[in-house]
């Protein structure tokens, strides 16, 4: 029998999942919690907060944004920046817009924030968006997105009645007629590339959260779960699934590479104040196999999920390894200490 060794000063953690026609692996994690400050300055807290073992929800679980994805996720291909919270407005007073960015390395991401806004319809002009009014912050919610669900809440929705991308949104209205008696509530975030013009216009999903796996982004890479499936291969994952679906930020918010030490992540009008800069932290974690005959093998674990929560000024890291089941490994002792100081401290 294996066991886990936590050898670091942050929580650790080991279970086995069974990959591709079967093949069992070790999953094994470290996560680190960080506080920041105003200048990007790091420091660990008084006390390191346990795994998230389950999905966390805004509210109703596949009903509401997911806020907090399961810890115990058994792989990722590409390391996933998330964001969770308020943005603030960059002024430190209420503002009816701005933009705000998301800077991965050499990647950017950006958004434009509203304060509240809505459809109106008048027998002259139609559906008419209003002016947003000012707000101090925008929740960073994909009830906040464009997208959403048409009619009485119900168990299942039929085609046309919710958007895919974002069955949670606001201003989705499908094939309906709304009741032009009664406004509209109109997305606050809006895609980059996805801006609001016209009543009806379905257009791309804003967002710098997790996305749940059955929306299309994710679900395209979940693979074949058919009759086949569930008579010959359940429960190993699909012959012809892609492990992406394991990585829960959008396409966008993923960096090309594993994030290093060192590594920036930018955050510009996210709050007030100038552009935030936080530099991933000098830790290199690594996993020390102990084998029936004494040998020691080393792996290095990747850097596969940065969540970065605005309203607790919090950044929270998991670093992963995957290592083939044998029999043969006594233990798994998983280190995990910074190297050198952290920035600030």
């Amino acid at each position: 029998m294996t066991v886990v060794i936590n050898q670091s000063l942050y929580p650790a953690q080991g279970f086995e999942h069974r990959f591709y026609h079967g093949n069992r692996y070790h999953c094994i994690s470290a996560k680190v919690t960080l506080d920041w400050d105003e200048q990007g300055r790091l420091s660990s807290p008084r006390r390191q907060p346990d795994w998230v073992r389950n999905d966390e929800w805004l509210d109703e679980a596949d009903r509401s944004s997911l806020i907090y994805p399961s810890e115990m996720i058994p792989f990722k291909p590409a390391t996933d920046v998330l964001v969770v919270g308020t943005a603030l407005s960059p002024e430190g007073r209420p503002l009816r817009e701005w933009n705000a960015a998301l800077c991965i390395k050499d990647q950017t991401k950006r958004l434009r924030l509203f304060g509240p806004r809505e459809w109106r319809h008048s027998a002259m002009g139609g559906w008419r968006l209003s002016g947003p009014e000012a707000c101090s912050g925008v929740a960073l919610l994909y009830e906040n997105a464009y997208g959403g669900t048409v009619g009485p809440a119900r168990e299942h929705y039929a085609e046309g009645d919710y958007y895919p991308p974002n069955p949670f949104g606001s201003g989705y209205v499908g094939k309906q007629r709304p009741d032009t008696n009664a406004p509209l509530r109109a997305a606050q975030i809006e895609a980059w590339d996805g801006p609001i013009t016209h009543f009806g216009q379905d257009v791309a999903v804003g967002g710098f959260g997790a996305l749940p796996g059955f929306v299309p982004a994710r679900a395209q890479y979940a693979g074949t779960t058919d009759a086949d499936w569930e008579a010959s291969v359940k429960p190993n994952i699909p012959p012809d699934m892609d492990m992406r679906y394991w990585n829960t930020a959008p396409a966008d918010q993923q960096a090309s590479e594993y994030l290093r030490p060192g590594d920036v992540i930018g955050l510009v009008n996210l709050r007030p104040g100038a552009p935030l800069r936080l530099a991933m932290p000098p830790i290199d974690p690594a996993t020390l196999c102990e084998y029936d005959e004494d040998n020691r093998r080393a792996a290095a674990m990747n850097l596969d999920t940065v969540t970065i929560d605005l309203d607790a000024q919090r950044m929270t890291l998991r670093y992963h390894q995957i290592l083939p089941f044998d029999e043969s490994i006594k233990r798994i002792n998983v280190h995990c200490a910074p190297y050198a100081a952290l920035a600030g401290s």
